[in-house]
């Protein structure tokens, strides 16, 4: 499989929810750390990891994402990737080098936990996401 024509081997469901990840650009961060092997940051229900190790010819040589889907070979956070990885490729743009990097972990890491509270509460309130945190976090629902 090849970046050039990878969506021929992802499920269309996945392919689908991958090239909207893309669109909304929940493709945060993306830099290689040597040439042809991509690390990318892609905003989920929390931030998932993503590999993409290409081939000097543009195969796919490895896929990995740290999220728990196991319905099939790729997630559409993969899908989100490679849509990113072809469009820079396709448009020659640069991609920033290993230590250029500085992602939305890295960002939310520095802060204290009262920002990170903070940030959080707000975030709640303007994107509705209130039910869902108290559904994961309160053992008594």
């Amino acid at each position: 499989m090849y970046i050039a024509n990878f969506e021929s081997r992802i499920d269309e469901k996945i392919l689908a929810r991958g090239k909207n990840y893309y669109a909304a650009g929940l493709v945060t961060d993306m830099w290689a750390e040597i040439p042809n092997h991509y690390r990318a940051v892609v905003v989920g229900s929390i931030p998932y990891d993503v590999e993409i190790h290409l081939g000097v010819s543009g195969e796919i040589l490895r896929h990995l994402c740290d999220c728990p889907y196991d319905m099939g070979e790729f997630c559409k956070h993969e899908a989100a990737v490679m849509f990113t990885i072809r469009g820079h490729l396709e448009q020659g743009l640069p991609l920033k080098q290993q230590g250029q990097q500085r992602g939305m972990r890295a960002l939310l890491q520095a802060l204290s936990k009262d920002e990170l509270v903070n940030l959080l509460c707000e975030l709640a309130v303007e994107y509705d996401l209130r039910e869902d945190i108290f559904y994961r976090l309160d053992d008594d629902a």
